[in-house]
């Protein structure tokens, strides 16, 4: 059985950021080595959990952990780290990454996956299992800009959306595990290095590693295929535009391609390789995070948060959040009155 008892919020600064690991290490009784104050290591003591992983914050919204652990057990937190992006990196072991209310995205290893995480997003639930060997890298959307500087539109098409504030909700993507990134994962496991500059090769690592996922992620089965075009990846970011727009009365698939310029089967086809979802799938969710905004935070009739997220019916309205979050809109609400309380 999976257990949760950790709730991990990455902070952007490098000065919050050392102030709050070392209490977090504090609280897990974890052996701790400073390198620097933004840069330790540690020895896990929590049986029957064992093993080692290290830190090191390399710039404001940067930061590389890499770890060799056991869990003989499922090991679940939830991981908070809004308007950034994330690149996961094993070479054994098992978990997931489940976005609140979206796909499972696998861990097991072999494996590469990029995770984008917008501002707003709820907690993500993170679950690693067995002998795990990973690197995982975050680096804020300020961060990315930052290392492109005038070169942002060298990045892929969806991240270059991204950091125009297209992005709402947390999505991810399995990418190929090339043999450059399980070199690179190899080199930071083995690093001989000390002090500074055992933190400059980490940097130089991170930063490698980040552009050997780039380059899968553009390559990748979800962004290329032979039916995959630039002009179907500009299609679907524009109708994704247009439907966080109108989800609650949205127009047919005929409309909603005419409007984003593609057929109707290059925009289903491009929302499945590059959202992972369907359109329908989308509105839906789109529905949802406004319903739970309306059911949290405001004291409106429930038949009147059904009309103003797109249902006609309030029993559509409720099965529809019944399936979705696990729990029905009074519940939602009566939850959100109690934890504030």
């Amino acid at each position: 059985m999976a257990y949760s008892d950790a709730q991990v919020s990455v902070p952007y600064g490098v000065d919050s950021y050392a102030a709050d690991m070392a209490e977090y290490c504090r609280q897990m009784g974890d052996a701790v080595l400073p390198v620097s104050n933004s840069h330790y290591r540690a020895e896990v003591r929590n049986a029957p959990e064992a093993g080692r992983y290290e830190v090191c914050r390399l710039g404001d919204g940067f930061f590389i952990r890499f770890a060799e652990m056991t869990y003989p057990e499922p090991r679940s937190a939830h991981f908070r780290s809004p308007d950034s992006l994330h690149i996961y990196l094993a070479s054994s072991g098992d978990g997931e990454y489940l976005p609140n209310g979206g796909t499972p995205l696998s861990f097991e290893a072999p494996s590469a996956v990029l995770i984008i995480e917008p501002a707003g997003a709820p907690p993500a639930e993170v679950t690693l299992v067995g002998s795990m060997r990973y690197i995982y890298i975050v680096m804020h959307f300020d961060a990315l800009r930052a290392l492109y500087a005038d070169k942002v539109h060298d990045l892929p098409a969806l991240l270059q959306d991204v950091l125009e504030g297209g992005a709402h909700s947390t999505n991810g993507w399995a990418l190929p595990l090339s043999a450059e990134l399980l070199r690179c994962l190899g080199d930071v496991q083995t690093c001989p290095l000390e002090g500074h500059r055992r933190c400059l090769f980490l940097k130089s690592k991170t930063i490698e590693i980040f552009c050997h996922a780039l380059e899968a992620f553009d390559k990748s089965d979800c962004l290329q295929s032979t039916r995959f075009t630039k002009s179907m990846a500009r299609g679907v970011l524009k109708a994704r535009r247009f439907l966080e727009q109108n989800f609650i009365s949205p127009p047919s698939l005929e409309e909603l391609a005419a409007e984003a310029g593609v057929s109707r089967s290059t925009l289903c086809t491009g929302f499945r390789q590059i959202l992972g979802q369907s359109v329908y799938d989308y509105i839906r969710d789109l529905r949802m995070q406004r319903a739970l905004l309306l059911l949290t935070e405001r004291d409106d009739p429930l038949i009147q948060i059904a009309y103003a997220v797109g249902y006609i019916r309030p029993s559509s309205f409720s099965a529809a959040v019944q399936r979705h979050f696990g729990a029905t809109p009074s519940e939602l609400r009566q939850r959100s009155r109690s934890s504030s309380a």
